[in-house]
């Protein structure tokens, strides 16, 4: 998955006012009519529900919108750049990289959302603007706003209600494909699961998306294994379903090793709702110390569900109890709170004169 890109826009510059003059007799020079450049076309970055990843943003790293045109004698207008739209997955973030870190400009958390990362220049205008009871055939115009380029930076975070965290290897895509029509790849070795996946669960009536999260490590934080790269997607999540492993030789230590890992990255990680999940109860050497792991978690005050994802044993308890905890938490509350949007307009430079 293709979840952050960066890239260069260029706003449209602006078109130029031009010096015209009418052809009348008794007039002036003719008096003036020179019309007003167009504005230049703006970025739009657009969520849209029918985009699932960034993934075409690396095969084209810079995009330009249209330049206004220039205006004309008879005071014809130059016609507007047009826009170019960007079209995201919804759940992007949309930020810039000026010098001295990112500002966020926007977070697009719907389809149909959008943002103007970066404004098209104004036309200039023509000389028809300049006319005054003593200057009557002005020879001055102004020239279109000149835009830099801007680098945008997309990142992308799952909106998901749950999120499946663990260990690698502890049968987390083996859940996922049990409770829902998710099929992500299953195999006996660590890092099967290469980006996250998405599935439906289904409780009664109702329904929640449980998103699956490659396996986190020690130091996942600083960039080990692969999630560093993937972390963020936990963010917009409501509730954690923690899957830990019961052949392990300390189920309890990998819970506190993960669970570390999401502080370390996010501190609003670790203060989500969370169900602990010990899975492979199917396995005889597991079934045989379920008292010993049942006591080791009650000695750091967790109560733990003993589920087998391959089985089917304990998982619509665990399913049930998710969709209970989801409801008692408030929609307004599920993402934490938003990150302050800071804007720092650029400062327009001087018209110049022809």
């Amino acid at each position: 998955m293709i979840d952050k890109v960066e890239i260069t826009v260029k706003p449209g510059d602006g078109g130029n006012g031009v010096v015209s003059f009418r052809h009348e007799k008794f007039v002036p020079f003719g008096g003036p009519d020179g019309g007003d450049g167009g504005d230049g076309g703006s970025v739009v970055v657009l969520a849209d529900e029918e985009v699932t990843s960034l993934r075409s943003f690396r095969r084209k790293r810079y995009y330009k919108a249209g330049r206004g045109r220039d205006g004309s004698g008879k005071k014809k207008y130059g016609k507007k750049g047009e826009d170019l739209v960007l079209a995201v997955p919804a759940g992007t973030v949309v930020s810039c990289s000026p010098e001295g870190g990112d500002t966020l400009i926007t977070d697009l958390e719907r389809p149909g959302q959008s943002v103007v990362a970066a404004k098209g220049g104004r036309g200039g205008k023509g000389n028809t603007h300049f006319a005054t009871s003593t200057n009557r055939a002005p020879q001055i115009a102004q020239p279109g706003e000149l835009c830099e380029e801007l680098d945008i930076i997309l990142e992308l975070k799952l909106i998901a209600d749950v999120g499946l965290i663990g260990y690698p290897n502890a049968g987390k895509s083996t859940l996922l494909s049990a409770v829902s029509a998710a099929r992500p790849k299953i195999a006996s070795y660590p890092f099967t699961t290469r980006e996250p996946a998405l599935g439906m669960v289904e409780v009664g009536p109702k329904s929640f998306i449980m998103a699956e999260i490659p396996g986190l490590i020690e130091d996942a934080h600083l960039g080990r294994g692969l999630g560093h790269d993937f972390l963020r997607h936990i963010e917009r999540t409501r509730v954690l379903i923690h899957l830990v492993d019961g052949s392990s030789e300390s189920p309890a230590a990998d819970m506190a090793q993960v669970n570390t890992e999401l502080s370390l990255f996010n501190p609003a990680l670790g203060k989500k709702p969370q169900l602990v999940a010990v899975n492979k109860i199917d396995l005889p050497q597991v079934e045989a110390r379920l008292a010993e792991i049942a006591a080791s978690f009650s000695a750091v005050g967790t109560d733990v569900f003993f589920v087998s994802a391959a089985s089917g044993r304990g998982l619509p308890e665990l399913m049930a109890e998710t969709m209970d905890l989801l409801q008692s938490i408030p929609q307004t509350k599920a993402g934490g709170k938003a990150p302050k949007k800071v804007f720092r307009p650029q400062p327009r430079p001087n018209w110049r004169q022809k």
